[in-house]
């Protein structure tokens, strides 16, 4: 009897030594079009994703997933009418195997500014997400890539991305 309740303690005390863990990530894309600039153009922002938190918990992560994945304007100047369209992109920092994050369609600069409501990406695609997942995960250095045309120039804005991440750990 006595056996079986100390086995009973451990298996109950196994579920109460599990915590969650906020890791966000957030970074900036730099958007510097001068007058006369090209209508395409890419920004890339290599980002490290190693935080102190995961490297507190490296090895005792049960479970690591990405709750939200937003971005906004900040810093615009430029023409008022600006918009740009495009695909925001990621990869293993040294690789040129990019995978789309989002598709940005149309993105009025001022107005997402002045709204100052973030824009959300909906992950449609599971794969995409667990991939992003794992290099999250691993504290990878990943490049960021706002790969985009814009219909006017001279533009400058800052994009700032945010990815909410959340971990599980045993303690």
């Amino acid at each position: 009897m006595i056996v079986t309740v100390a086995l009973l303690i451990m298996a109950a005390a196994c579920s109460l030594f599990k915590q969650d863990v906020n890791v966000p990530q957030t970074f900036e894309l730099r958007l510097d079009r001068p007058a006369g600039a090209a209508q395409q153009f890419a920004v890339l922002k290599d980002v490290d994703t190693n935080t102190e938190e995961l490297k507190k918990y490296k090895g005792d992560v049960e479970s690591f997933d990405i709750n939200s994945i937003t971005y906004r304007i900040e810093d615009f100047k430029g023409h008022s009418d600006a918009v740009i369209s495009g695909n925001l992109e990621f990869a293993v920092s040294g690789s040129s195997e990019f995978t789309v994050l989002d598709t940005i369609s149309d993105l009025h600069l001022r107005k997402m500014q002045e709204s100052g409501q973030p824009n959300t990406v909906v992950l449609h695609d599971q794969a995409v997400k667990q991939k992003l997942a794992m290099l999250l995960q691993r504290g990878s250095v990943v490049t960021f890539r706002l790969n985009a045309t814009t219909t006017d120039s001279p533009i400058a804005a800052s994009l700032i991305v945010a990815i909410d991440t959340k971990m599980t750990v045993e303690l």
